[in-house]
């Protein structure tokens, strides 16, 4: 187990050094895009529940103290005109979330298309430069397959797993500090929860991912 996380390590490290400075520039350009997306991520999934208990109880939230400086701008007399903009912000939020989200995701796949695209350069390029003697004896289709297919590997099997791992990572550990500040039992209920319905999923799949 050691072995393998060491050799994981290992592969990883000399993948990052293979990658060309623009790429290592553009992956913490994602990475800070992904610290927005989850931030835009947990702020539009806490303000659903809000939003419903001002459509369901207007009153509450119109004689509440922190809104009476909102209030007061926008000119309201009664608790239901805050509806209408509460709603239009409650929109804005969900689009900007789901922009950055798709953004974010446009981000990631061109990211690891494109250092495919640059190692398989840099394949073909060492390929290209070697001895007559290699070439000779070397059968071509190994150098397409290490060109196309073994690439295609990296980038389906690596890159993108690896972006959409940490992604997913900032967005949960984002999502569980909001519940723990709000509510410690809650948040202990939910990771308890969800953690062992995946845990169950990953033992009822891991014969069939074996294989």
């Amino acid at each position: 187990m050691l072995k393998n996380s060491y050799q994981l390590r290992a592969n990883l490290k000399n993948l990052w050094q293979h990658l060309s400075k623009r790429r290592q520039k553009q992956f913490w350009l994602i990475l800070i895009l992904m610290l927005l997306a989850s931030f835009m991520e947990v702020i539009s999934i806490g303000a659903v529940l809000p939003f419903l208990g001002i459509l369901t109880a207007p009153e509450y939230v119109y004689h509440h103290e922190l809104m009476l400086p909102v209030i007061k701008a926008l000119g309201l007399t009664k608790p239901e005109q805050i509806i209408f903009p509460v709603t239009v912000i409650f929109i804005i939020t969900i689009v900007v979330a789901t922009s950055i989200r798709l953004l974010l995701l446009y981000g990631m796949t061109r990211l690891s298309f494109a250092a495919g695209a640059d190692i398989s350069i840099d394949i073909y390029r060492r390929t290209l430069y070697q001895e007559y003697s290699v070439h000779v004896g070397r059968n071509s289709s190994e150098v397409i397959n290490g060109i196309i297919t073994k690439t295609g590997t990296v980038i389906g099997g690596v890159i993108t797993p690896i972006l959409t791992m940490i992604s997913s990572t900032i967005l949960l550990v984002g999502i569980l500090s909001v519940l723990f500040a709000i509510n410690i039992s809650v948040a202990f209920t939910a990771l308890i929860g969800f953690g062992s319905l995946y845990y169950c999923v990953i033992i009822y799949t891991r014969s069939q991912l074996k294989k």
